[in-house]
């Protein structure tokens, strides 16, 4: 494909067109996923089978306004290599220790280290509900670095911003679409998402960033629902 291929189609409008996706993103996370309040959604079956139709209905956004707008390519969208993988791995590790230290640190300050998402659930949980914790945090890990990692940050450098700004500006506004889980879900989420930019700019693999969110998400979704 050529370059002239590879260029915008809407180059006077990136900025729209990723204000119009942010606001997808924003919009679609206010929907209310289970069917109980609290941490009681995440010991239902049903609450995972909707976070994986929203991680698909977002990945299926992202990509046809990626392909539309500049084609996949030039967002660094690949196919997956066998050396993405344990890469994923090293950056789902990365990521649990910076939630590890962003949770002792705000357990001792005014944030708190509670998240709302957690609060109430229920012990014995059903150890079949695992498949569906690994499927959807994948789906949601691919949706969220689509967006926020190779999406924004070139639509912000396309937009003028220097490479760190960029990374940083998308964190932020990955932690605010974390609101919903409190100060301190939007606190880590921020400083996850910085994470996964670096990583992102450092091997430009979709695939690591992605399948080493959803490791990281099935981990914790894990944990809260089988370690207590």
């Amino acid at each position: 494909m050529s370059e002239r291929e590879l260029a915008p189609r809407g180059a006077g409008r990136p900025l729209v067109e990723a204000a119009l996706v942010l606001a997808f993103f924003y919009a679609t996370a206010l929907i209310p996923l289970g069917h109980s309040a609290g941490g009681g959604r995440l010991a239902e079956a049903g609450f995972y089978l909707e976070l994986l139709g929203l991680g698909c209905a977002r990945i299926l956004a992202v990509l046809l306004v990626a392909a539309r707008s500049e084609g996949l390519r030039a967002f660094g969208l690949s196919r997956l290599r066998a050396r993405d993988l344990p890469k994923a791995i090293g950056a789902a590790a990365g990521a649990a220790a910076i939630a590890a230290a962003a949770a002792a640190a705000a357990a001792a300050s005014v944030l708190g280290a509670t998240n709302p998402l957690f609060s109430g659930l229920p012990r014995g949980n059903p150890v079949a509900l695992v498949p569906l914790v690994v499927v959807s945090s994948m789906a949601t890990g691919y949706a969220e670095e689509l967006a926020f990692r190779a999406y924004l940050i070139r639509r912000l450098e396309g937009a003028g911003l220097g490479p760190a700004q960029a990374a940083v500006a998308s964190s932020l506004l990955f932690g605010g679409a974390h609101w919903g889980q409190g100060a301190m879900g939007a606190v880590a989420a921020t400083l996850l998402g910085l994470w996964f930019a670096w990583r992102w700019r450092e091997g430009r693999s979709i695939h690591e960033v992605s399948i080493g969110h959803g490791l990281y998400d099935s981990a914790v979704l894990a944990a809260a629902l089988y370690a207590a």
